[in-house]
């Protein structure tokens, strides 16, 4: 009896021992073997990360005027699977986010345990909400790009998207540099599901960079304006006006007509998002003679005392007709450039070999991207020399059969201020980091190329003395009796060449009749120039002369801005430009 006693009791004890064991050894399993994944798959059902993009860095013009910043907004968030009441979220929220009840009600029975409900709420609309706010939605803090000057620079600025990443302009150029490091958040269990940071994060990170242009946001604005004034009064498809510090090459104002608010940009089409100033080529026409003539004074292959027969205003080139606005017979080198000759420039650009014509159109700049830091810029079309047939060797030297950006054509235009030196034109002066360090170069981890900011070493072109002579010469274009007296400014003396070119057109195979660019680029004071400046205007239906569409918004541009740079009349002192004489180098 005491026997069996003992066996049950042993047996009850073996079996409470066996069970303690197993508990413990189940114990191991979940806490020790599997804990990690256990944990994470009740966070999983509990909680879930979400990555917010941080706050970017801020643009702002040389002035420091904020041209891009970010600003702290609201978005709301709901978890369908906490939700007491679908048909009531929807009924109650519907009308404060503008979203349909039953589209919001079939987002709402999502098997998710996290959906947006609106992202980037506006400030009165997210404080309507607080008041409501039903079990199961919350509120995420994000940061929302915004433009104070609305249109100003729209395109050179470019946007961001609703995550916080650059996809146009500036904004897309300069990412790596913008965007700050992306912030981890937990959405958990905590009263209506309210979001907290994720432990060990810091509240926000700092901004990664801010950029400082060299634009003025006041000459910015008044090139808008009075573009737009001019390709309306054109009754034009659009235009593009570049204002640049002559001696420095900072970029002052890039326009684009018509343009677009960053703000909004879903409401307008990808068209008003290109910065044309850099992205389109043209064949820039009459301006381009500036480079003919310097080219061939440069070789020793024209004199200014030498005169050029016309043929009457039309002339034969490989079977092609060249010809003139007006009839001419015999014009000096200086009257080629006052009166726009294309048959004459045709004739001096013909004296140059291919080769030697095109070392000097890819010296002024041509074929390759100017390097100025706005995003997307084109290098342009140039034809090798070796497959250049007589119509294009003459075509070419008075601007046709070559593709240019506008910025381009005012690089070279400006060589002419500089006394033959070419100045790369640059955008952004400085990045600054949290700091407020200045920064002139910049490399990111992993990046082979630094940033570089700032203005660039000049490279020569020209001789000075050529550079003067052609600069003269382009002075005599806006004084009477010149192509562009409309660009003329009371107290000033104006350098600058109009140019009307042909829209070819791929369609015809040929050279449009009805299709023209009206474009006039030039500098002024032209003895101390401060400002170079190129005004383009495209397919122009009242007039297509450049002297006519062009040189008055250039004139109406450069005299504010010479307003605004505080830049005086200089004395009246005139050069004769048949006293210069040029020393040959070839």
């Amino acid at each position: 009896m005491i026997y069996s006693f003992k066996i049950r009791l042993l047996t009850i004890v073996g079996l409470v021992a066996l069970s303690l064991l197993i508990a413990l050894g189940r114990s191991f399993q979940l806490q020790v073997l599997e804990g990690a994944r256990l944990e994470k798959l009740a966070q999983s059902q509990h909680q879930r990360t979400v990555v917010l993009e941080p706050k970017r860095g801020r643009i702002t013009d040389q002035k420091g005027r904020i041209l891009a910043v970010s600003i702290p907004v609201k978005s709301l968030y709901a978890n369908p699977r906490v939700i007491e009441s679908v048909p009531e979220t929807a009924r109650v929220l519907s009308p404060h986010l503008g979203i349909s009840y039953h589209k919001l009600k079939r987002r709402l029975t999502s098997k998710r345990s996290f959906i947006w409900l609106k992202r980037q709420i506006d400030p009165e609309q997210a404080k309507a909400l607080e008041k409501l706010m039903p079990k199961g939605t919350g509120f995420v803090e994000e940061y929302r790009r915004y433009y104070p000057q609305r249109n100003a620079g729209g395109q050179m600025l470019g946007f961001t998207g609703i995550d916080s990443q650059g996809l146009e302009g500036l904004e897309y150029e300069y990412e790596p540099l913008l965007k700050g490091k992306p912030q981890g958040y937990i959405v958990e269990k905590e009263g209506t599901y309210r979001t907290v940071p994720l432990k060990g994060y810091p509240e926000r990170p700092p901004e990664q960079f801010s950029l400082q242009l060299t634009l003025d946001s006041r000459i910015q604005h008044l090139t808008e304006k009075h573009l737009a004034q001019g390709v309306i009064e054109a009754q034009a498809d659009r235009g593009t006006a570049i204002v640049m510090d002559s001696a420095s090459g900072a970029i002052l104002a890039v326009a684009s007509y018509p343009g677009f608010d960053p703000n909004r940009y879903r409401q307008f089409s990808r068209a008003h998002f290109l910065n044309r100033a850099v992205t389109s080529g043209y064949e820039p026409g009459s301006t381009f003679k500036v480079i003919t003539l310097s080219a061939a004074l440069s070789e020793g292959l024209v004199s200014v005392d030498q005169n050029f027969d016309c043929e009457n205003g039309e002339y034969k080139v490989g079977g092609h007709r060249i010809r003139d606005v007006k009839k001419h017979q015999q014009l000096s080198l200086l009257e080629v450039l006052k009166k726009s000759s294309n048959i004459c420039a045709a004739k001096i650009g013909m004296r140059l070999t291919p080769h030697v014509f095109q070392d000097y159109i890819r010296r002024f700049g041509f074929g390759s991207k100017p390097g100025s830091g706005l995003a997307a810029e084109a290098s342009g079309k140039l034809l090798p020399a070796k497959k250049w047939t007589s119509v294009d060797h003459a075509s070419i030297s008075f601007g046709q059969g070559i593709l240019a950006s506008p910025l381009q054509m005012l690089m070279a235009i400006n060589v002419f201020a500089n006394q033959g030196k070419l100045i790369t034109p640059y955008t952004v002066e400085h990045a600054i980091d949290s700091t407020g360090k200045k920064l002139s170069e910049l490399i990111q981890p992993g990046q082979k190329t630094p940033y570089q900011f700032g203005p660039k070493i000049p490279e020569t072109v020209i001789e000075p003395q050529v550079s003067d002579l052609v600069r003269k010469f382009m002075i005599s274009v806006t004084e009477k009796g010149g192509t562009a007296r409309r660009a003329a400014i009371e107290g000033y003396e104006v350098a600058g060449k109009t140019g009307t070119s042909q829209v070819y057109d791929p369609r015809l195979g040929r050279y449009s009749k009805t299709q023209y660019v009206a474009s006039f680029g030039g500098f002024v004071p032209a003895n101390d120039p401060q400002i170079s400046i190129l005004v383009l205007i495209r397919n122009p239906r009242k007039s297509y002369y450049g002297g006519v569409v062009a040189a008055p918004i250039f004139r109406d541009i450069a005299q504010k801005t010479m307003m605004i740079q505080k830049v005086l009349p200089p004395p009246n002192e005139k050069t004769n430009p048949e006293s210069i004489r040029v020393s040959h180098n070839g």
